[in-house]
This record gives C-alpha cells, structure tokens and sequence, in this order.
C-alpha cells in the first residue's frame, strides 16, 4: 500500500498517526510524509525542520516533502490546494492521512478542507487527530499497542517543542488509551489510534479500492516552487 500523511506543522503528523506509521513500513508498506509549514511559529524552523527529517528516518518514510507555508496563515485558497494536489499526484497514494476539518487550530482545518479537494479523484481519505484536536468523531480505530512507547519516542526527537504539554508521554498515552477503551477492539489493545473517515471506498474483496491511474482525468500539470521541498530521505 502506498501511503501519504499530510501535516501542517512538523510533529502533527507524528502525533496523529504516528503509530500507524510505524506499522506500515514495518509491515513493507510505502509512506510518503508532507510538511506544509517549516512551524516558525512555535520555534526555529530549520531546526524543526531538522526534527522532522529525523523522525521520517526513525518512522522508515520513502519520501519526506517539506514546504515552505508560512506558519499560522493557511487559508483555503487555489495556492493551497495546488499545492496540495501536486504531492498527492507525485504520491499516488492509496490511502491520504490529513486532519480532521473539526480541528481547533485554523492551520488544521485548512489543510483539512484542502485536501479533500485536492484529493478528490482519489479513494481513500482519513482525518488523524492530536491531543489537542475537539469535535472529533472517530469511526476507524487502529491498534498501535505495540509500538506506542516507539510512538513516544518519535515525538521526543522534536525536542525543541518539549515544554508543550500535549507532546508529553502521558498525553500521548492518555488519549491512545482513552481511544482503546472506546473502540473496545479486545482487552490486548491497550493504545489505539483513532481516525475519521473522510472518504473510503471498498472493492468486491472488501480491500481499500483506489481508481486506477491510468483512468484519473488529465490534470494539467502546475508550475510549483518546489526548491524549497526536501525530498528522498
């Protein structure tokens, strides 16, 4: 399975679905991770940028895109979406990771609704949420019981946000069992993730479908800035 998680800031990703992550490549499935903001809000961006290229080789990641949005100013528009739409496109992901439009930071939501446009000739969506993300309601549940304490220390390598509450290990934990207890998958899943379900789709096998590529409309080919994008870890 090809896989593409999308974050606005680096460590969203991780802390939505970061377990999942670690799952899949180890498991042989293709991750690909795209940054949008280097989060210059919240610290040095070359040093969370730092970070996040660590934590895409400690989650085994193919590719890791880093864009260079300005941190705490995405809004819904064409530049956004374009954006958006050309990773997804490089990706051909079978299943998009993104977050849930119910997020509380304005950031969140806009790469939420975004992607669910740019992502629209593609089959299989689903919103991640962090500790601190409202209003969501979760349908799909993932046991990460076996590497929540690998999950723990992928957040640690963004050292330079550890002041932040919600990057603590107990918080982390604290909602992963707290979403174990509501799925109520068996008394093994101790620590699950959780997901919202955007769009999925289902072949006759009941496996994820995905439209074929070859039978994707034509979209025209868009002349983005990518100099600022690292890419192939």
């Amino acid at each position: 399975m090809n896989i593409l998680a999308i974050g606005a800031h680096p460590d969203d990703i991780e802390l939505g679905c970061g377990g999942l992550l670690i799952k899949c490549t180890k498991q042989g499935h293709h991750v690909n991770m795209y940054a949008v903001t280097r989060g210059a809000a919240s610290g040095d961006p070359l040093q969370r940028t730092r970070e996040l290229q660590e934590s895409a080789k400690f989650i085994g990641a193919d590719n890791l895109w880093i864009d260079n949005f300005e941190d705490t100013k995405l809004i819904v528009n064409n530049d956004l979406i374009n954006h958006i739409e050309h990773i997804i496109n490089r990706a051909h992901p079978d299943l998009i990771l993104t977050h849930s439009a119910g997020d509380t930071h304005h950031d969140h939501r806009a790469i939420a609704l975004s992607t669910v446009e740019a992502g629209r000739y593609f089959s299989n969506i689903l919103a991640y949420e962090i500790p601190l993300t409202k209003d969501f309601s979760p349908q799909v549940f993932f046991d990460v019981s076996d590497v929540i304490d690998k999950k723990v220390r992928l957040i640690e390598i963004f050292w330079s946000q550890h002041s932040k509450l919600y990057l603590k290990a107990n918080g982390i934990k604290g909602l992963a069992e707290y979403r174990a207890l509501q799925s109520r998958l068996n008394t093994s899943a101790n620590h699950v993730e959780a997901f919202e379900v955007v769009k999925l789709c289902l072949n006759k096998e009941l496996a994820l479908a995905q439209v074929p590529y070859d039978t994707l409309p034509r979209v025209p080919q868009r002349r983005i800035n990518l100099e600022q994008i690292l890419e192939g870890i």
